[in-house]
């Protein structure tokens, strides 16, 4: 139970660091996973879900229940007609203010939460990965060190081909008038 809630707070603060919200926003577009190491089985697996959900997803993967680190950051990236398995993704923050952003070790691109809350796909890498690389799961994990160490009621664990992803109660979105 302490490493599930441990992967759930690792997890919780890349959202956060990244940009997004504790609660369900407006645009609520992009879902957060964790799970197995990503193999082909495991991505066919998360671009179905993400199809079914209608969500880009971020995923980490780990080697097991008890791994303290992740085995490796991907994204499930909808595209008009496909559904993009990005892998071998690493965090990288500029600084310890801006939002973290998800860069490729395979291609030239990175991956961040533009301001309406959408993941985007960009060309380009930044400078000195290694250095942005360890700030930002130093980021990362200070934040999830100050996390409670409860699971969230809302947590779902969803088994290979379950056609039922959906949480049993909605979260409202907040509804501001200017």
């Amino acid at each position: 139970m302490e490493m599930t809630v441990y992967h759930q707070n690792f997890m919780l603060a890349l959202r956060q660091q990244m940009g997004w919200p504790a609660f369900k926003p407006a645009n609520d577009c992009i879902g957060w996973s964790s799970g197995a190491p990503m193999d082909t089985e495991v991505g066919m697996e998360l671009a179905r879900i993400a199809q079914m959900l209608g969500k880009d997803i971020v995923y980490s993967g780990w080697n097991s229940a008890t791994a303290r680190t992740t085995s490796g950051f991907s994204i499930a990236f909808r595209e008009l007609l496909t559904i993009d398995i990005v892998d071998s993704l690493v965090p990288w923050a500029a600084n310890d203010d801006e939002p973290i952003v998800l860069v490729s070790t395979r291609g030239d691109e990175k991956f961040g939460i533009d301001q309406r809350g959408t993941m985007v796909r960009t060309q380009g890498k930044p400078k000195n990965i290694a250095k942005g690389r360890k700030l930002a799961l130093q980021r990362i994990k200070n934040a999830a060190a100050g996390m409670d160490d409860d699971l969230l009621a809302n947590n779902r664990h969803v088994l290979p081909g379950d056609v039922s992803i959906e949480p049993e109660a909605a979260t409202e979105t907040l509804v501001r008038f200017a």
